[in-house]
């Protein structure tokens, strides 16, 4: 589900890849040995995991200790309570990769307050356009992995509780 949503997001805004130093260096030593577009990807899937990793982790773990607190709830309430935790925790991960990659890119978001420039010429710069792409994909990744995470821990749990 990454892949292809990663892929499609780097081909919409025509990416290349070649917008880091590191990338441009890493051409310019090695000319056709690496695949620009395929490290961005590559990239962005990586850093896509780790968060995957906490906040699934972390919907699980709700669940489990939801049941554990009140055994009587049945996997749809055990849902319902994890989802509401889980709203929350989507929010603060995207605030978080907000801040992240705000903290990371001071000087770009300088150039969106210059006044001199227009703003939609400064978003099509690669540079920009390679950040605003990791963000959403991540974002939209936290969105979808946090309902169905609640929705298979509450189901094991249940199951789990009925053995």
């Amino acid at each position: 589900m990454l892949t292809p949503l990663a892929a499609a997001f780097v081909g919409a805004a025509h990416l290349s890849g070649f917008a880091s130093e590191e990338m441009s260096l890493l051409g310019a030593l090695r000319p056709g040995e690496i695949d620009a577009r395929g490290l961005l990807l590559a990239g962005i899937i990586v850093g896509m995991i780790g968060v995957l990793d906490d906040i699934t982790v972390a919907q699980a773990s709700v669940v489990e200790q939801l049941s554990a607190a009140n055994t009587a709830l049945d996997w749809r309430q055990l849902y319902s309570r994890g989802m509401k935790v889980g709203q929350d925790h989507i929010a603060s991960m995207v605030n978080t990769l907000v801040l992240v990659y705000a903290g990371a890119s001071l000087a770009l978001l300088l150039l969106l307050t210059d006044q001199s420039l227009p703003f939609l010429y400064v978003l099509s710069h690669e540079v920009l356009a390679e950040e605003i792409v990791r963000m959403l994909v991540m974002s939209m990744g936290l969105v979808t992995a946090v309902p169905i995470t609640t929705f298979l821990a509450s189901l094991a749990t249940d199951l789990r509780r009925a053995m």
